[in-house]
């Protein structure tokens, strides 16, 4: 990991309601538990993106990218101003159960799983395969993206559990 850190000039870390969008190499950390983080990139010109968000949906409020609908479609129109959706590369990530508080019998869904749901609705309604992912589960995830290749880099925290 400390090889893939030097290898950047520019690394950036994302905090819950941003979102990164670059055409130049760059390495983007982030922390994950029930937050979710989606990546798009794009081979042919070099775009790559990625947002980091904590709630499902906006309900119509303003661009407040804390909430995966708005940060997702977001970072789709900036590929979109950059003629980058044609070859889109998209990864989700999180979406974890951090706190074990539900019934086993219930139904309702954790903030977690309610983010990986709307993610995966945003992107099937853009027309957008999700081609790696990794969600749900109860540990948090640290990511490195890399904007010069699209490449995320996975470490699951506190695996052992």
């Amino acid at each position: 990991m400390k090889a893939l850190i030097d290898s950047h000039t520019n690394n950036i870390y994302l905090k819950p309601g941003e979102v990164v969008v670059a055409r130049k190499p760059v390495l983007v950390s982030t922390v994950l538990g029930s937050c979710i983080a989606v990546t798009m990139f794009s081979p042919k010109s070099g775009f790559g993106a990625i947002c980091h968000a904590m709630l499902p949906q906006n309900n119509g409020c303003a661009e407040d990218l804390r909430y995966v609908d708005a940060a997702v479609l977001h970072i789709y129109r900036k590929a979109v101003a950059r003629g980058a959706a044609s070859d889109l590369i998209v990864k989700l990530f999180g979406g974890a159960r951090m706190l074990d508080i539900r019934d086993a019998g219930s139904t309702i869904r954790t903030v977690g799983e309610q983010n990986v749901a709307k993610a995966q609705e945003i992107l099937s309604d853009l027309g957008l395969n999700v081609d790696r992912s990794d969600t749900g589960g109860v540990v948090g995830r640290k990511l490195y993206f890399c904007t010069r290749d699209g490449d995320v880099y996975l470490k699951k925290m506190g695996a052992n559990r």
